[in-house]
């Protein structure tokens, strides 16, 4: 199957997702509670496969070229990672994941009210990018796997790394749709534009998956380490995401202690079983 496809399939549960959480917005509510439950398994999950998957990997990667200074280099880029997404979280504050109610009497939400539409859409669609070029760039490594039953070198990408990317991205997806098609409701737009609006916003990933793996397989050559750099960097914005995000979200309720942390602990346990499954590359 062509790299260009593959791209497109992995992204497509991303798409789902995206549609899933717009849908979502315009025609129900979420109830709090499960907002939060489901905002802390998401952040653990993200948590334990930045720290756990995509950091260990970019490393790797970097260490073919700049062997003694991988580590430094890694965590430099984990760094930067972790510092642009935080200002764009902060200075476009575009991060709203309690939904907006589908009843004109609700009340309205403090940061609602204090971001236009504009900057949400312009803040989530960074945010997507992200996560595209995150896909992408998982498809555009070549990895020589040994295959267990006939001993033969197998050329490929690492599907326990691409699924862990993806399943954190279709976690987390749903409510960056949620706060884009919620806050346009709330500014009045008419269903038909709230639909265009999901339906654009979710075909973001595909395309920018699509447009990374062009620019690392069709106009570089030796690039394996600089996705390592790219991997630490998106390790930090996913890890940003998680602890500057999602996890204040949901941990500064005080109701539901017990069920917020077990969501948690479930994500993070997830995220560690793929280093049980992940196989022998070379």
């Amino acid at each position: 199957m062509s790299p260009y496809l593959q791209a497109l399939q992995f992204s497509l549960p991303v798409v789902l997702a995206s549609l899933a959480g717009g849908w979502l917005a315009i025609t129900t509510e979420f109830t709090h509670t499960k907002t939060q439950v489901f905002l802390s398994f998401v952040s653990g999950f993200m948590i334990g496969i930045s720290i756990l998957h995509i950091l260990p990997h970019g490393i790797e990667q970097i260490s073919s070229v700049h062997t003694e200074s991988a580590v430094q280099l890694g965590m430099l880029c984990m760094l930067a990672g972790i510092v642009v997404m935080f200002g764009s979280l902060r200075l476009l504050s575009f991060h709203d994941h309690e939904p907006v109610s589908a009843t004109n009497t609700a009340p309205v939400t403090t940061r609602s009210s204090r971001v236009t539409w504009i900057t949400v859409i312009a803040g989530m669609s960074v945010h997507t990018l992200f996560e595209g070029f995150a896909i992408g760039s998982i498809l555009g490594i070549d990895y020589v796997v040994v295959d267990l039953m006939s001993h033969e070198e197998i050329e490929g990408y690492s599907s326990t790394i691409a699924l862990g990317i993806v399943l954190a991205i279709v976690f987390h997806k749903p409510f960056d749709a949620l706060t884009v098609v919620g806050v346009m409701k709330h500014a009045g737009f008419d269903k038909k534009s709230l639909w265009l609006t999901n339906v654009l916003f979710a075909l973001i990933c595909p395309i920018a998956a699509v447009l990374a793996l062009f620019f690392l397989r069709e106009m570089l050559h030796e690039y394996e380490y600089i996705l390592g750099f790219l991997f630490a960097f998106i390790s930090g914005t996913f890890l940003c995401v998680a602890l500057a995000d999602l996890l204040p979200e949901a941990f500064r309720h005080h109701h539901d202690r017990f069920k917020i942390f077990l969501a948690f602990l479930c994500g993070v346990v997830l995220s560690c079983s793929f280093l049980f499954v992940s196989p022998h590359l070379h």
